[in-house]
């Protein structure tokens, strides 16, 4: 044990004179892990989200009531005949969206905490049994929101926050570990004087009950009302599962690169190490003992690499949450939790990819260092042959990645296998072309060489010279080669997920302008038309209808009427399509 421990103190004592060197293999190591761990709990955290569905103070509605027409609000005189009628499983709800004084977009929920059924809103959780209730409900009533959201606002808690329209937000209250996201709750009397929606309801929630009591609700319900059931809604992991593949193909894209910069670095430092480990294997230490040596101090680099790489990573996703929930939130509707600790899931893959990964990329280097031979004038010739063989290997595993990414894409094009499969396949196509390098260029090199006159020989030494300084950085040019490959594709792949986005909404929102109101759609269309002449203007009609499938379930449809036009005209084509 002393023995290792003084071999050990040997080894590190050269990074005390080349620091720089130690830094670029802790380097290496963090990045392969940190940023494959932040997206690995984001998209944890959205799947635990996802799965535990929409929820307001631990209470999980299994269905929702709204209007036939999209986007028109639910009479509040309906919703008190309902309970009236004695549907206690039904609660009020106002969606409502305002601006700060900063033009900060807030969202605002608006609930009734008494018309909760008993069990959710005021139940038996520690969360809930916490809260003052009363203050929620009464003026000058409370806002409740994330600690996560208040930290995005830059409120803090207690505060008003003023608004555009010159009124100001209740007073904050952090709500901790709750499902809020990016929503925040506040009384629905408070918000409907508040943004002048008095009477008026986005929807009704339906908290969970009998399927005999959710008939009688049905039969109950006035023509322009709709029960939609929490099943029949769209699901949210299908709905944004491009935007998590993304995430995750991104911490996969930093992996690799991370992982060539620690392959590389090991590489760096065992070749400017070979006169210390040939002097210490001259003085007497045996082959194992500086195997096991240099096998350690990897583990410790690793140990070091792996707590600073997770715990950036857990830092990473906690501070990007929040900007993925409202780009999830704006996009597709779909809220995440800002909970006070992210769910663990998948934790422990980023360090056992990046030991596994490392431990590999250590084989050769290692190997080269231990096999050869410790007389001096042997070196030359010892490290061409291997090189040269080196070389082949990368060739022959290179041509077989090659071959399953031809595979896979062959297979693709005659079935529909998935977006894992594919990305397989884009991985197996970049290492193999990154493998295959070395040796393409070692052609090249040699073809150049004998087509270089003889007479030339400046020319000709510069060749010879590239061709021996490709050995030891052919690793560094299969970095550089993935690294290049891989900011061109993100980069791409952002592009192209942007305007994609752009494009749909430009396709979607076919008008520059839209009203909505109680007045006549068509006394307001010939309205317009008089007093602004070169308006083009149009009626949109939007209902939603629930009928049943030949499967025994229920499919909702919308159906969209607009007036004939060439930009109406290219939205109703992209909703056909």
């Amino acid at each position: 044990m002393t023995a290792t421990i003084t071999l050990l103190g040997a080894l590190f004592a050269h990074y005390r004179r080349h620091p720089v060197q130690g830094i670029f293999l802790l380097v290496g190591i963090v990045v392969a892990n940190v940023l494959l761990a932040g997206t690995l709990l984001i998209n944890a955290q959205a799947r635990a989200s996802y799965g535990q569905g929409e929820q307001l103070l631990n209470a999980s509605p299994s269905g929702q009531i709204r209007h036939r027409e999209s986007g028109r609000p639910v009479d509040e005189t309906d919703y008190i005949l309902l309970r009236r009628s004695g549907f206690d499983t039904v609660a009020p709800l106002l969606r409502q969206v305002v601006r700060t004084s900063t033009n900060e977009a807030v969202e605002l929920l608006g609930i009734d905490v008494f018309a909760m059924p008993r069990g959710t809103a005021a139940g038996d959780s520690a969360q809930t049994s916490e809260l003052d209730f009363t203050s929620f409900a009464y003026p000058p009533y409370s806002l409740w929101a994330s600690p996560t959201r208040l930290a995005q606002l830059g409120a803090d808690e207690g505060e008003r926050l003023p608004l555009l329209s010159g009124s100001s937000l209740p007073p904050l209250t952090a709500l901790p570990d709750s499902q809020l996201g990016h929503r925040m709750l506040i009384d629905i009397g408070a918000l409907q004087e508040l943004t002048n929606q008095r009477g008026r309801l986005s929807s009704l929630l339906v908290f969970p009950t009998t399927a005999e009591q959710i008939s009688r609700l049905e039969d109950a319900l006035p023509h322009d009302l709709v029960y939609v059931s929490g099943s029949d809604a769209p699901d949210p992991a299908e709905l944004t599962r491009s935007f998590h593949l993304n995430l995750a193909a991104m911490g996969l894209l930093a992996f690799v690169v991370g992982i060539f910069l620690t392959y590389n670095a090991l590489a760096f430092s065992y070749t400017d190490r070979a006169e210390l480990i040939r002097k210490l294997r001259l003085a007497g230490i045996a082959r194992s003992e500086m195997r096991n040596a240099l096998l350690l101090e990897l583990a410790l680099f690793l140990a070091l690499g792996l707590l600073l790489g997770g715990w950036l990573g857990a830092r990473l996703a906690a501070s990007l949450l929040p900007g993925v929930g409202q780009t999830l939130a704006q996009l597709y509707g779909v809220y995440i939790a800002y909970p006070d600790s992210l769910v663990p899931a998948g934790f422990w893959l980023p360090p056992l990819m990046t030991a596994a990964a490392a431990l590999l990329c250590v084989l050769f280097p290692l190997r080269e260092m231990l096999d050869a031979p410790i007389l001096e004038q042997r070196q030359s010739a010892w490290q061409h042959r291997n090189i040269q063989r080196r070389d082949r290997w990368f060739a022959v595993v290179g041509a077989g990645l090659l071959l399953a990414a031809l595979f896979t894409a062959l297979t693709l094009s005659r079935t529909s296998l998935g977006l894992w499969p594919a990305l397989a396949g884009m991985a197996c196509l970049l290492l193999g072309a990154a493998l295959l390098l070395p040796l393409v260029l070692r052609l090249l090199l040699s073809a150049l060489a004998r087509a270089v006159p003889a007479r030339n020989a400046r020319l000709s030494w510069l060749v010879a010279d590239s061709r021996w300084l490709l050995g030891p950085a052919s690793l560094a040019l299969m970095a550089m080669t993935l690294a290049l490959v891989a900011n061109s594709g993100l980069n791409t792949l952002i592009g192209s997920f942007r305007d994609a986005t752009e494009q749909w909404l430009d396709q979607r929102l076919a008008a520059d302008l839209y009203l909505r109101g109680d007045l006549d759609p068509g006394t307001l269309v010939e309205g317009l038309a008089s007093e602004a002449t070169g308006l083009e203007a149009g009626e949109r009609y939007r209902t939603t209808v629930v009928r049943p499938t030949p499967r025994g379930g229920r499919a909702e449809l919308e159906i969209v009427s607009l007036r004939s036009g060439a930009r109406f005209r290219n939205a109703v084509r992209l909703i056909d399509g």
